[in-house]
Formats: structure tokens, C-alpha cells, sequence
């Protein structure tokens, strides 16, 4: 036996030549008798893409194929060797008639498996022969954003503005069903813990539905995933109400008595800006302006301040029990004319002002018109050649008044201009 072996290498190697082209001839001939004897061969090809197109119609509606597009189809095809032993799943399309979709819905489209190529073959098999698609309609619609921050804390005299988001609308596109159904939408605030200043923080945003349900965002499109949550922080003190009151030189304010209600209000200010303010102006008042009874005032604040209060109005009540009003006439004579322009003769038409004077009962009785000071200024006056009406100015004589001149009055003069 070994002898037979040691024979037959001796006879290979010298006759490898002959061995060579008799293989080469063997594998020709088994081609062309694999041709001729056996033409037709059958094989399988998977992972064809099944990839439905919107149709116009579609397009023009807003109709949208929605869910799971990645389905692929495979075939067994029978064929000539020569045709289709090269061919891949790249050489097949996947067609899908939809021309049959007018409204959103659950479609089944019979799947046409055709070749991209000129090869002959016969498909024997398909898989799947019907493909099931969801068409729905998509559409945009735009959503106040409400800014929270749950999970924040405020130590004594701090104050949490209005919370807001940045932007404050959100376009969301998505299943109109889906859409339709959204009732708010939230950027809550990532930030735990306390807070003394105002920030600007990262959001997550919440999609509620009807009775507060949650909506899961799968499907939806949001116009910007980066949305920020703004908190205002503020100081918040107890301010007591002032009012400034005008008046002369020779009043005793201090026999002015008066109360403010309410007297105080919460305020809250940025930053530290409220810290050194003991008081809170909120109005002025000339003495002339002030009659029995009580005066009105609104609550100013500057920008970015806030009354935590909720008053908006103040009442400033004056003590006036015993005090009375008097209307005293005042003559001509005891009106002075000051500051006139050196072109012009300035004469008085008007003969006689009835002044109302206020104050406590038992000393308006001691006022006469003689203890009134009219002052005509014609300071900054437009004056012209005729007659016209100007303010005038009264206060009584003497130290430490205690009443006062109410009301407005006006004289009449009459201008001549000279030369």
C-alpha cells in the first residue's frame, strides 16, 4: 500500500501539467452540461424595502403615513442560472398603490414586488403579499407655555415673582388626534432647593391632556426642545405710607392731623433695593387742595416693584372735627401785582376774590380780608394787549397759621403796552 502511494505522487509530479488542463477541461465541461442539462435554478431574497410614498392628496391634506415603516419583504424566484444567481434584494422594489387613502385611517395595501433589472426570473413566492399602514393627519398648533418651579424654597422676606417660560409658545406638530387633545403645556423647572436670587434654569417639558392626565410625547415634534424657566426673586418689607404736603413757610403743619389708611402695605422690590427704604411716598398734596372730608390717592410703584398687599388705593382722612370753612372777600387794594414786564401797564379789572379759608372754628373767626396776601406773579405770563385771566397766589399773615386757603382763584387784568 505504501509503495502504491509513493507511486502515484511520482506519477503527479511528473504529469502536473496534464493534471491541471484535464481539471480545467472537467470544470468546463460541468458548466456547459449544468447549462444544458439542468437551465433553471430557484433562490431566495430577503430584505427587500417595503417604502410607501404620500401620494399629492396626501400631501396636500396634511396625511402622513405614521407607526413602524421598516417592514422588508422576501422572495423565492426561479430563472436561468446565468439571470439571476447575482441577484440582490437592491435589484427589487416594493410597490404600493396608495392612490386609494382620502382620510386618516387603517389601510391594507397589497405589496407589487417587481425587478429594477432586465433579468427574466418567475417570483413563486412573496412574503408579505399585504402590508397594513396606519395614515393619519398631521398637523401644527401653537401652546402657551406655563413656567413652575415645584421644588423651590424661600426663606422669611423673600419673594417669588411670576414664574414664566423663555419662549413662551410652543409649536407642536403631531397627530391631530393626539393634538387636539392637548390642554396645557408645562416647563417645569430642574432646580431643587432654597433660592435668595433671581435664575434662569433648564425645563422639562410636560404634556397634560383633559382632567390633568399626562400625554406621552412619542410622535410629537416640538418647535424647540430648549426651554428655560425664569424665577424673579424679591425682598419683601412692610413699608408705612407717607404723603407729602406743601406747604407755607408761616403753617404750623403740625397742627395738621391726618390718618392714612392703610397705613402700611408689603412691598417687594428686586434685588436688595428695598433694604434701606423706611417709607413709602405715595403722593403729594398742596395745603390749598385740602377741604374737609378726605382725600384720594393711588398706590405708585416703580417697574419691577410689587404691592403683595392688593391695596391699590389710600385714604387719607383729615382730623377736622372742629374745623370750619369761611369765605372772606379780599379788595383790590390788598392785591399785589409782581414781576410785570417793563412795556406793558398792568391794571386790575377785577374789584373784589372771595377767599375760602379753612381751619379750626374758633380762630376763623378772627380772619379778616386784611390778613390775606394776594399775589398776582406775572413771571413766565404770555401777556398781551387787552384783558386776560391769571392764577393768583394767597396765604395769610402772621407765624405758626393753623388754616389755610382752599381752592384755586384767578383775577383779571388788563394789559396796555407802552408807546
Amino acid at each position: 500500500m505504501k509503495n502504491l502511494l509513493f507511486n502515484f505522487l511520482g506519477d503527479l509530479k511528473r504529469n502536473y501539467k496534464t493534471l491541471i488542463i484535464a481539471f480545467i477541461l472537467a470544470a468546463a465541461f460541468w458548466i456547459v452540461v449544468s447549462i444544458q442539462v439542468f437551465p433553471m435554478i430557484e433562490t431566495e431574497i430577503s430584505g427587500i424595502a417595503i417604502t410607501p410614498e404620500q401620494t399629492e392628496f396626501m400631501k396636500q391634506n396634511n396625511l402622513e403615513i405614521v407607526g413602524n415603516l421598516n417592514e422588508a419583504a422576501t422572495i423565492r424566484i426561479e430563472g436561468k442560472r446565468f439571470d439571476i444567481s447575482g441577484l440582490k434584494a437592491d435589484d427589487f422594489k416594493a410597490e404600493i398603490d396608495m392612490s386609494s387613502v382620502r382620510a386618516a385611517g387603517t389601510y391594507n395595501f397589497k405589496v407589487n414586488i417587481v425587478p429594477n433589472t432586465n433579468a427574466e426570473c418567475n417570483i413563486t413566492l412573496q412574503e408579505p403579499l399585504e402590508i397594513t399602514l396606519t395614515v393619519d393627519e398631521i398637523i401644527t398648533k401653537e401652546f402657551e407655555i406655563e413656567g413652575t418651579a415645584p421644588d423651590i424654597s424661600l426663606p422669611e422676606g423673600y419673594y417669588a415673582g411670576e414664574i414664566t417660560a423663555s419662549p413662551e409658545k410652543l409649536f407642536i406638530t403631531g397627530s391631530a388626534s393626539v393634538i387636539d387633545k392637548i390642554t396645557k403645556v408645562e416647563a417645569r423647572s430642574g432646580y431643587h432647593g432654597e433660592v435668595t436670587e433671581s435664575l434662569q434654569t433648564n425645563s422639562e417639558l410636560i404634556i397634560y391632556g383633559e382632567n390633568g392626565s399626562r400625554i406621552i410625547p412619542d410622535g410629537l415634534k416640538f418647535s424647540t426642545e430648549n426651554v428655560t424657566v425664569d424665577i424673579p426673586i424679591y425682598r419683601q418689607k412692610e413699608l408705612p405710607l407717607n404723603i407729602v404736603i406743601n406747604y407755607p413757610d408761616n403753617f404750623d403743619i403740625d397742627s395738621l392731623k391726618y390718618e392714612i389708611q392703610p397705613s402700611s402695605i408689603i412691598v417687594a422690590a428686586p434685588g436688595n433695593l428695598i433694604d434701606n427704604l423706611s417709607k413709602l411716598d405715595i403722593g403729594t398734596v398742596d395745603l390749598s387742595d385740602i377741604s374737609l372730608g378726605k382725600t384720594y390717592f393711588t398706590i405708585p410703584l416703580p417697574e419691577g416693584y410689587k404691592n403683595l398687599s392688593g391695596n391699590n388705593s389710600v385714604t387719607v382722612e383729615w382730623k377736622t372735627e372742629n374745623y370750619g370753612t369761611l369765605s372772606i372777600p379780599v379788595k383790590t387794594e390788598n392785591i399785589v401785582i409782581t414781576n410785570a414786564p417793563d412795556n406793558y401797564d398792568i391794571s386790575l379789572t377785577t374789584r373784589n376774590i372771595n377767599f375760602t379759608v379753612v381751619g379750626p372754628s374758633d380762630v376763623l373767626a378772627g380772619i379778616s380780608g386784611n390778613d390775606i396776601i394776594v399775589n398776582a406773579d406775572l413771571l413766565g405770563v404770555s401777556l398781551r394787549e387787552g384783558s386776560q385771566d391769571i392764577t393768583v397766589t394767597a396765604q395769610l399773615k402772621g407765624e405758626n397759621q393753623k388754616c389755610w386757603i382752599s381752592g384755586e382763584y384767578k383775577v383779571t387784568i388788563r394789559a396796555t403796552q407802552k408807546g
